[in-house]
């Protein structure tokens, strides 16, 4: 019973350790993340590899199989995605579990190799834009039906395409809009944070905080209120509370049937 209880404290720790590294979304509708991201592709992770774990960053290689570009243009069949994960002045994070379908916004990051990052590819890299990815399911594909704007491009290399429905002119009668891009510093230079909150806090809380982007002319950008929890601290000390509860009456139990069995043995 003993050997049990404490397999399952070790359960649990990993468990924890897991929840520290978590990746929550930080709540910017998926129009903006479409507007303000250069690329934008539907594909399933095939390969994900981390390469920096720290107390204030998690960040891993990716290997994207593209099946469809909603924006964007010139991405092969298959890419390789570079600092995905929690990462350092980052408002958003990614997960891009190996197995599993996304909407992944991107940006180009050159062809050049670094050592920060153990990546020796030779083809162009790309790397999140700081949204976090949006895993496909029914109510996806809905949210999509509904999205102008919107290209359903093959990738590169490709004979078939498998692109979800995305909306129709009949559905965006302005579908010619002017949706050009804003750059990542142009939009940092435009707005600031009014708090602006890491989605990974080793010390203190592991989930998002609320966090707002106010404008310059004081207007509301984003507003995302995701309510803090307790921290994996807090529960590991409850969890050793209750083993050493369950082991004090796991002792106890036996103990009762080692002098049941002395009493019997008279």
């Amino acid at each position: 019973m003993i050997r049990i209880t404490l397999i399952l404290c070790v359960i649990f720790f990993i468990e924890i350790n897991a929840r520290r590294h978590r990746c929550i979304d930080s709540g910017v509708s998926f129009s903006d993340k479409i507007s303000r991201s250069p690329i934008v592709v539907y594909g399933a992770s095939i390969e994900k590899q981390i390469y920096l774990q720290s107390k204030t960053e998690l960040l891993f290689n990716v290997t994207l199989q593209v099946d469809c570009i909603f924006k964007g243009q010139d991405v092969e069949k298959e890419i390789k995605i570079t600092e995905a994960g929690i990462k350092v002045d980052h408002t958003a994070c990614q997960s891009l579990e190996q197995g599993s379908y996304y909407i992944v916004f991107l940006e180009k990051w050159g062809t050049n190799t670094n050592s920060y990052r153990p990546v020796d590819f030779h083809e162009v890299i790309y790397r999140p834009v700081d949204f976090h990815e949006v895993m496909f399911d029914n109510m996806t594909n809905e949210l999509l039906e509904k999205t102008c704007h919107l290209t359903r491009i093959s990738p590169l290399n490709s004979t078939i395409n498998v692109c979800p429905n995305v909306a129709t002119h009949e559905y965006c009668p302005h579908d010619d809009n002017d949706v050009s891009i804003t750059s990542s510093e142009e939009y940092s230079n435009n707005v600031y944070n009014y708090e602006k909150t890491s989605n990974f806090d080793d010390d203190k809380k592991f989930n998002h905080q609320s966090h707002v982007i106010i404008t310059k002319d004081g207007s509301v950008a984003t507003h995302s209120d995701i309510h803090s929890r307790n921290d994996a601290r807090s529960s590991a000390a409850k969890c050793i509370s209750l083993i050493i509860i369950v082991i004090m009456i796991s002792y106890d139990f036996e103990m009762f049937n080692i002098s049941q069995d002395y009493v019997y043995s008279y």
